[in-house]
């Protein structure tokens, strides 16, 4: 519910952005949202509240937790807008704390993204810019399934065995197996 929320709110902040696209602050109500998300979920008091680069970087510190998570979500879906996680002074520092917090925070999500881990900062950037078009994808769990060879007419799976369901004699289509000792 708060993931839902939190991503409709930043949703909004960015379409409100784009109505002036020339303004330099134009994205300041999109970051104080993710500020303000975090540091609820860090219990920050609002008076200290710090910066952007200073929040992703508390967050790649902080304990796993479900408010941690939906940050991370919130933070790959900001990196499809160019130039919202833009910090001039501390873009480095921002982009490895970015990707510290998402590595630690989706791990399973970024393996099946195709991430590269062991890569450099542009290419994990890249590779981060790519997955925000993806993230509901790769945050669904994953559904078993039945693989589509073992759907074939006549065929019988039971414990490495394969069979044909009938006596006949098996065509060139049907796959027969026989004990593998």
């Amino acid at each position: 519910m708060y993931l839902t929320q939190a991503r409709l709110d930043l949703a909004q902040a960015v379409e409100a952005a784009s109505a002036a696209p020339s303004s330099p602050d134009r994205f300041r109500a999109a970051r104080q949202l993710l500020v303000r998300s975090r540091a609820e979920a860090l219990q920050i008091e609002p008076a200290a509240t710090p910066g952007l680069a200073d929040i992703v970087g508390r967050a790649a510190c902080a304990a796993a937790s479900p408010a941690r998570r939906a940050f991370a979500v919130l933070i790959v879906d900001s990196l499809a807008v160019p130039g919202l996680l833009s910090v001039r002074s501390f873009q480095a520092r921002l982009d490895r704390d970015i990707c510290a917090l998402l590595e630690s925070a989706l791990p399973d999500v970024l393996r099946r993204s195709g991430y590269p881990f062991a890569g450099d900062l542009d290419a994990k950037r890249r590779s981060l810019a790519r997955l925000a078009g993806s993230i509901d994808d790769h945050l669904r769990p994953l559904e078993p399934s039945i693989p589509t060879w073992t759907e074939r007419k006549g065929i019988n799976v039971f414990m490495g065995l394969i069979k044909p369901y009938s006596n006949a004699a098996p065509s060139a289509n049907d796959l027969v197996i026989s004990h593998m000792h």
